[in-house]
């Protein structure tokens, strides 16, 4: 049985290859390290595969899922209840699950939230999935790590595809607030973050209702230029359709 809390593409790999090898509890011993890799996730699924058996031509330079996070990791935010975002690439719908994991002073991370079902399904594009009352709020001061799945076979989940990345819960300075309280608009709350390196809150602004005016829409781009790491990518995301996630 694996008991790392995290469910990484490696290391499935890495227990199958194993497991006729060694015994039961030198197999948990060798599991029970993984989480202790202080690496910074890179939010990207590996390689260019994707879930789809589809023949249509994919842009495999791009990874089939991308978290939506800044690349210098980690990333802040001052809501205690914040909202997620993701990239799909492929259009076939596949089963998703995402988990939020907090750090421990161990280094280790617990599981907080896990959500998954036969309703929670990709869609190509930018998904957003806010907390609200999905989760106890966060603790301010608290690392945290978030991950999201691709459940390409639910009977070879060594096939999956894993993302992951990390951000941090900081407290809202007393002026910052001020003037988030006096802002006239959705565009001058999303500066007024972007500014205050809250990257977490500025997307999450210039992906809520008003996404579709073209100011923010020019600050989402900016956000985003922060993520992708070549022009095929930028374009992908720039143009990509906004799902949020009902749950």
């Amino acid at each position: 049985m694996n008991d790392s809390p995290f469910k990484t593409f490696g290391q499935q790999v890495l227990i199958t290859l194993i497991a006729g090898l060694v015994c039961g509890g030198s197999l948990l011993a060798g599991v029970a390290r993984a989480d202790d890799d202080k690496a910074t996730p890179s939010g990207r699924s590996a390689g260019g595969r994707g879930c789809s058996t589809a023949s249509q031509p994919l842009p495999t330079e791009v990874p089939a899922l991308i978290l939506l996070t800044p690349n210098q990791q980690p990333g802040q935010t001052a809501s205690t209840r914040p909202s997620f975002a993701w990239f799909v690439r492929d259009a076939a719908a596949v089963p998703l699950e995402f988990r939020l994991y907090e750090r421990q002073q161990n280094n280790r991370f617990k599981l907080v939230t896990e959500i998954k079902g036969d309703r929670f399904k990709s869609s190509p594009g930018i998904m957003v999935l806010s907390l609200g009352d999905i989760a106890t709020e966060l603790t301010v001061g608290k690392r945290y790590r978030w991950q999201v799945e691709l459940v390409c076979n639910p009977g070879r989940p060594s096939g999956n595809l894993f993302a992951e990345s990390e951000f941090e819960v900081v407290s809202l300075q007393p002026a910052l607030k001020t003037q988030l309280d006096h802002a006239q608009d959705p565009l001058a709350q999303a500066n007024l973050f972007a500014q205050a390196d809250l990257w977490y809150d500025a997307l999450e602004t210039t992906l809520g209702p008003m996404s579709h005016q073209t100011q923010l829409q020019h600050l989402r781009l900016s956000l985003l230029r922060q993520v992708s790491t070549n022009t095929v990518e930028q374009q992908l995301l720039q143009n990509s359709t906004i799902h949020p996630i009902q749950k």
